[in-house]
């Protein structure tokens, strides 16, 4: 394994410059705890922390770890509590912003509070209490908004994303007022394309698709307060459309990326043992799959993602993928199921493409069917 010198630098650097092969030396297991409060915690004495650099070691520390106890940096540091306190009051209300944004996603979202309890690392009680004071956090963000200032300055101010001031604007707004906010325009129910992805609405990420193909999604085939689950969440774009539009969400992804969006929960859907991500009774009012289209892009993708399968065990893959999702519905529950033609033409001329290798929208069609779903409609919508 690899170890940090903490101390002995100079002896350490002064016997390889004189050829010695073999020293002595103390390794200490420090369980987790900081390296650097350690350090610090070394100086208190003789060679008491002078002010600057015990305020910056409290600092850091808390960076690092914002759970850490104001105990153990006092400790460390060998100053009082309440100068603790004092060195990263600023850090710690930042901290404490971060978290709440994340709260208010999740409780928006509709993930139960066991779930978020679970994912931010926060006792129940406390998150309890947390909650019912969100509308304190979210009231000056209303002032701001009818102080007339742009939802980019004010999610700039607040350091979070956009899509959170938009929902907190949406609120007590239908669908075709926020459609109109968003200035998308409202398409026909059979064709549907746009030039470009909308920035306001998640990540960047491989095979990105626009806010407003989910939009057009929840418009015409749910309702406001809905359960939507999104198994393939990638960069959040369905949630962040869910939360404007005031539809419940469970996002699902293989990537772990709970530090900047934990309402995207980790999971992997095992090809060789399918099983559901969540217990309860709850079910979905309609899943909206959007899985890599086979292979595109699959040099982007996490090296466990369904794109790096072969041709026949991506298919195989989603007809356990479909047939669970049916199985884990209720009557009414609706599946938008996002994909297009797979072809291998690279090099070849129209005329002498072979279907043998391809995945077509037909073979799509048969394995949704044979999942037990029934298709109701086809909608054109060419990707940016």
């Amino acid at each position: 394994g690899k170890f940090r010198t903490i101390e002995g630098v100079h002896r350490w650097s002064a016997y390889k410059a004189i050829g010695t092969e073999r020293i002595d030396v103390i390794i200490i297991d420090l369980k987790g705890d900081s390296v650097l409060l350690y350090s610090a915690s070394k100086a208190i004495g003789p060679k008491q922390l002078l002010e600057a650099e015990a305020k910056e070691t409290a600092r850091t520390a808390y960076r690092n770890n914002p759970k850490i106890s104001i105990a153990a940096i006092s400790k460390s540091i060998g100053r009082s509590t309440r100068t603790v306190v004092r060195y990263i009051s600023d850090l710690k209300a930042v901290f404490e912003q971060e978290v709440d944004i994340k709260i208010y996603h999740m409780v928006q979202l509709g993930i139960p509070q066991q779930r978020v309890s679970y994912i931010l690392d926060i006792p129940q009680r406390t998150l309890s209490n947390r909650i019912e004071k969100l509308s304190e956090m979210t009231k000056p963000i209303k002032a701001d908004l009818a102080k007339g200032f742009s939802v980019s300055q004010i999610a700039e101010k607040y350091n979070c994303r956009e899509s959170m001031i938009l929902s907190i604007k949406s609120e007590n707004k239908d669908d075709i007022e926020i459609f109109k906010s968003l200035k998308w325009g409202l398409r026909t129910w059979d064709y549907w394309h746009w030039s470009n992805c909308d920035d306001r609405f998640g990540d960047d990420w491989p095979g990105r698709i626009p806010a407003q193909l989910i939009g057009h999604i929840l418009f015409f085939f749910s309702k406001q307060g809905d359960l939507v689950i999104d198994p393939m969440g990638g960069g959040g774009v369905t949630s962040d459309t869910c939360l404007v539009f005031n539809r419940k969400c469970w996002s699902f992804d293989l990537t772990d990326n709970r530090d900047k969006r934990p309402e995207i929960e980790k999971y992997y859907w095992d090809i060789n043992n399918l099983k559901w991500p969540v217990a309860g009774k709850t079910k979905p009012d309609i899943i909206i799959f959007d899985p890599p289209y086979f292979d595109k892009k699959s040099d982007d993708y996490d090296s466990k993602s369904i794109s790096s399968l072969s041709a026949d065990d991506y298919m195989r893959f989603l007809k356990k993928f479909c047939l669970i999702l049916n199985q884990n519905s209720k009557k009414g529950t609706r599946f938008a199921f996002i994909n297009a033609d797979w072809r291998n033409f690279q090099s070849t001329s129209a005329l002498n493409e072979s279907t043998e290798n391809a995945i077509l929208i037909d073979d799509y069609l048969g394995i949704i069917k044979e999942a037990g779903w029934q298709r109701t409609h086809i909608i054109q919508a060419p990707l940016p």
